[in-house]
């Protein structure tokens, strides 16, 4: 998983920003009163199984720029991100806005640790798309989206379309996802709101 890989976002209602309302149709899943109360949100979709896609939420009472500060600070995610060993900056792309890491995993005791390369792009404090470059995942490509809310704070949504490419069956990674991704939005959350509550 790569940064602090990954949740959901908001019901496009009142709350929001009206300008979300047409092109975040996709965020329809997502249950405001649930984000309100604190809670983070999951999806596996309409089977509510994992068959390669995860997605999640959460809502953050803290500025844009230090939510995105964290995301992006690749090397400290082994300080709060379940399963990350390490994450070296290897490349940046000035030209392209991007930059590309080099992660060591250890999903779990009885599962073989891996190395990865992965591409991030960054679209400044609204989007971070992330996607495979080398290593022996079969497909990584997720996405962060910062959405501002009308009265304050903001809803990070994670998307992921993932794909081991390992001798691990989709079930026990589902599993690791749903239950790590809670983990890790927790922490940005905490995190943020720890340096600039609104």
């Amino acid at each position: 998983m790569t940064r602090s890989a990954l949740a959901g976002w908001i019901a496009v209602i009142s709350a929001l920003p009206v300008s979300l309302s047409a092109q975040d149709a996709d965020l329809d899943w997502i249950v405001q009163e649930e984000l309100q109360a604190g809670r983070i949100l999951v999806d596996f979709g309409d089977n509510q199984r994992y068959s390669g896609h995860i997605r999640a939420a959460v809502l953050i009472e803290a500025t844009v720029e230090r939510v995105w500060a964290i995301l992006v600070d690749c090397e400290k995610a082994p300080e709060y991100v379940p399963n990350v060993l390490s994450c070296e900056l290897i490349e940046t792309l000035e030209q392209q806005n991007a930059q590309i890491f080099r992660q060591r995993v250890k999903l779990r005791w009885y599962l073989p640790g891996f190395e990865h390369e992965f591409r991030v792009d960054y679209q400044p404090y609204t989007r971070i798309d992330v996607n495979r470059v080398s290593g022996p995942l079969g497909k990584l490509e997720g996405t962060w989206r910062l959405l501002p809310r009308a009265g304050g704070g903001l809803v990070v949504v994670y998307s992921l379309d993932f794909e081991p490419g390992l001798p691990i069956p989709r079930l026990i990674v589902g599993r690791i996802l749903g239950h790590d991704l809670p983990v890790i939005l927790a922490a940005v959350r905490d995190r943020a709101e720890a340096v600039s509550p609104l």
